[in-house]
């Protein structure tokens, strides 16, 4: 045990060791004052205040494979700055020079059957890099600018893609669990999106959209891939909607109209309330993998 005195605050960090003596995990326990405390409790309270003032919102959009995603993003972000926002797209790291690396070798897998490490390498990467894109989309939101953030694919449909790959036998067990730690201790640290927006996609309309754009590397992805893929997010929008957050489901087969979904957004977003505060506790309680491999996929409602 390490031990840190100062004069306002304790620390105590444990090493705990697994029976093989090897270190797990670090806990730390905090000790405050009474005044402290009191303190804290007031400032936050300011914070609260402040915080209902933001004029900025947070939108994740989510779709199967070539559903459309990006170009939504895009018409819905053109749709907000009509009406007088500032607007960033983030889209998915596609210009990362490593990502073209990583996409060869997860479809290598997924298209061989076999697990060379491809599956658990890109879902790592695209982990990390919608972590950081999710932390700049909330300080983005909630900053002076009030700036309206549209998110290409949030850290929660990342958790489809790795759960598809681990039951179609491209990821482990063991490394799917820890990819699943990752997300438990990424999660907690972030605060969710004001929405989450599903474009709905027959898996069949999205496989000859997936063929019509013509990328190289999408040629050998089977139908049933997508097919899995879909049952998933049915599941994961089912989860996410247990969980408090705030789900939109659209139907994308006909590419829109964006104008009316950017008015369908606003309808349903009270920026002004205090269900983001109470939300974001109530994920930091549950930070599991929104989805589990091998049920049956929830019913949409």
């Amino acid at each position: 045990m390490i031990g840190i005195f100062l004069p306002d605050i304790s620390f105590e960090i444990f090493l705990v060791l697994d029976n093989r003596g090897r270190g797990s995990y670090l806990v730390a326990n905090l000790f405050f004052r009474s005044e402290d405390i009191q303190s804290f409790s007031r400032n936050s309270n300011v914070a609260f205040e402040e915080e209902k003032q933001r004029k900025g919102l947070f939108i994740a959009i989510d779709a199967n494979i070539g559903a459309g995603k990006t170009n939504a993003c895009h018409a819905i972000a053109s749709a907000a700055m009509a009406a007088g926002h500032p607007t960033r797209v983030m889209e998915e790291p596609t210009h990362h020079p490593k990502f073209n690396h990583f996409l060869q070798r997860y479809y290598e897998d997924l298209q061989s059957g076999k697990n060379t490490g491809g599956g658990f390498a890109m879902q790592m990467f695209m982990l990390c890099q919608r972590y950081e894109q999710h932390r700049l989309a909330v300080e983005m939101a909630w900053g002076d600018r009030g700036i309206v953030v549209v998110q290409d694919r949030p850290i929660y449909g990342d958790t489809v893609f790795a759960t598809t790959a681990m039951e179609r036998g491209f990821m482990t067990p063991e490394e799917y669990q820890l990819y699943v730690d990752v997300y438990r201790n990424m999660s907690r640290d972030v605060m969710p999106p004001d929405i989450f927006v599903y474009l709905d996609v027959s898996p069949e309309e999205c496989y000859e959209r997936m063929h019509s754009r013509g990328r190289e590397e999408e040629d050998g992805v089977p139908l049933d891939y997508l097919q899995e893929l879909y049952a998933n997010y049915q599941k994961l929008l089912g989860e996410m909607r247990r969980r408090g957050v705030r789900v939109l489901k659209v139907d994308w087969s006909g590419f829109g109209p964006p104008v009316e979904i950017w008015k369908k957004i606003k309808s349903l977003v009270h920026q002004n309330d205090q269900w983001y505060e109470q939300l974001a506790f109530s994920l930091a309680k549950e930070p599991r993998v929104p989805i589990t491999p091998g049920t049956n996929p929830t019913k949409d409602f």
